[in-house]
């Protein structure tokens, strides 16, 4: 929604259906290979003009930085040097998705600041000039800008459009352990074990194949994420069930769309995992 001086917009989660690495770039990150789609759990961004000065809220269901290193805050201040404008902003940013799960909520945040900017402002560009500002915030800021299922190749900022529907069920389990990964660490811990001859999944799987290839390393540390995927599996038989980005959540995809399925599936995580375990269902996005 948006009036003269206010806008409010969503800024969807992601889940990478598929992660594969294919080499390491001369400009240290990694090439990728990944299908990535929205989906309906997200934040809620809301922009208001000022005279003057920068008000930055946040609130919701996790803490996250209130200063610059917040790519919401990092966006707005982006958008506002680049277009050379002199005015205030009040923004609030209502967190719903954990931060640290590979679920892409910075990233989101960010682009729907810009979004939002560029519409609340009637800023006269084209929207590639808004992709190349946002390849300037971080690899997956440009997915959210394109606002439906995507290949992502290069650093992940280069996007292909895919076929709807995808090849995959729609309705799906999110679990979030209570503790972030590092994408850093991940991304080094990758190339450690590949150095080593440790990730069995790119030597051995065609680079189409729905596969996380950070999942070796990260589960290497973090004990308990197999676990939790091999009791979906286990349990449910999901489509298709992996971590999703660099971690730490785990979802699950299933053919079923009874809603009491659903039901069945969340009351039996909860039970099965614990109150620290943040358990949600989703639906993947076409469009936002």
């Amino acid at each position: 929604m948006s009036t003269l001086n206010y806008i409010n917009s969503f800024a969807p989660a992601k889940i990478n259906l598929g992660l594969r690495i294919l080499e390491k770039r001369k400009d240290g990150y990694h090439e990728l290979r990944t299908l990535m789609a929205p989906i309906s759990i997200g934040d809620k961004i809301e922009i208001e003009l000022l005279p003057k000065g920068i008000e930055f809220e946040t609130t919701g269901d996790f803490d996250v930085p209130k200063d610059s290193s917040n790519l919401a805050l990092k966006a707005a201040l982006l958008f506002l040097s680049h277009y050379k404008l002199k005015i205030g902003l009040r923004i609030k940013l209502t967190k719903i998705i954990p931060p640290g799960a590979g679920l892409g909520g910075g990233s989101s945040d960010a682009a729907a600041v810009l979004t939002s900017l560029k519409t609340l402002l009637s800023i006269e560009d084209s929207m590639d000039n808004l992709f190349r500002l946002a390849a300037q915030l971080g690899s997956d800021v440009p997915f959210f800008l394109f606002r439906k299922p995507a290949l992502c190749t290069g650093r992940g900022e280069i996007l292909n459009s895919v076929a709807l529907p995808l090849p995959y069920p729609t309705q799906g389990l999110l679990i979030y352990p209570g503790f972030p990964v590092s994408t850093p660490w991940a991304y080094k811990t990758y190339a450690e074990f590949r150095q080593k001859g440790l990730i069995s999944s790119s030597l051995t799987h065609e680079i189409d194949q729905p596969l996380n290839d950070l999942e070796e390393p990260v589960f290497s540390k973090y004990l308990w994420l197999p676990t939790v995927k091999n009791w979906l599996q286990n349990q449910f038989d999901p489509a298709l069930c992996l971590m999703s980005g660099s971690g730490s959540s785990i979802f699950a995809l299933f053919d079923k769309e009874d809603p009491l399925f659903m039901k069945k599936v969340i009351q039996h995580a909860q039970a099965h995992l614990g109150s620290d375990c943040w358990i949600r269902s989703f639906t993947i996005l076409e469009r936002f």
